[in-house]
């Protein structure tokens, strides 16, 4: 398999339908074998169902699921190491970033100038966009906490536009352990850590008004597991 997209979803029997359509129709066009991968985190409304019937019309479509809840960053990690590309991409389920940056990350990482690609926001865009003062907060506390603690060099650590060559995609997520939405800041750190060439490349965003990110709820741990992540650095747990 050349490529493989990994799509995290848990409850997004709504929201999918139009986002597999949309890779469906970027691999119609992709000159390359690929497939979509979605990475069910023990959703419970009709989520894998919905799945399961796409990829019986199109088996390059195919459902992973984990059998309970655990958060994003599991969903991701058991979906990355789960797929079979030579390069692997995780994406968001509401495909706020279009399948159309593929084609670039992936002329970085074929011509070896990276090993690791990680899309980079206009963060003046995103805050015109972003209506939610709490939100636009709540991600600067995120940006600066991190560039503190762990991760001072990298621009935009969150969009959902990643992509790792097969063989970095399994070094790196054998060894994450980051269940929660700070486990895009543990992946980006670990590749850095091991010594991957990471390219930040600017990528465009729709704006969706529906995200899953509650400030409230998910706010409190993904802080949390910031430190966790440099607690974990101090006692070798990522040697």
């Amino acid at each position: 398999m050349d490529v493989s997209v990994i799509v995290p979803a848990w409850n997004e029997e709504r929201r999918l339908p139009p986002t597999l359509d949309g890779w469906a129709a970027w691999m119609d066009g992709f000159d390359g074998s690929a497939e979509i991968v979605v990475s069910d985190d023990g959703s419970t409304d009709g989520t894998a169902a919905l799945v399961e019937r796409a990829a019986a019309r199109d088996p390059r479509i195919r459902l992973h699921r984990l059998p309970r809840n655990r958060g994003k960053g599991a969903a991701v990690r058991s979906g990355m190491l789960a797929a079979t590309g030579d390069y692997r991409f995780y994406v968001d389920a509401d495909m706020n970033i279009a399948p159309s940056h593929i084609g670039p990350a992936l002329g970085l990482l074929r011509g070896g100038v990276a090993d690791v690609v990680t899309g980079r926001r206009s963060l003046a865009a995103y805050a015109g966009t972003e209506n939610s003062p709490a939100r636009l907060a709540a991600g600067a506390a995120v940006q600066l906490t991190r560039r503190i603690l762990v991760l001072p060099v990298i621009t935009d650590t969150q969009a959902g536009f990643k992509g790792f060559t097969g063989a970095w995609a399994a070094k790196v997520f054998t060894a994450a352990v980051i269940d929660s939405f700070a486990f895009d800041i543990e992946a980006l750190y670990l590749a850095r850590r091991m010594g991957a060439r990471i390219v930040e490349m600017p990528v465009d965003v729709e704006f969706r008004g529906d995200s899953t990110f509650d400030v409230g709820r998910h706010l409190p741990p993904f802080l949390e597991d910031i430190w966790r992540i440099r607690m974990n650095a101090w006692r070798g747990r990522y040697s």
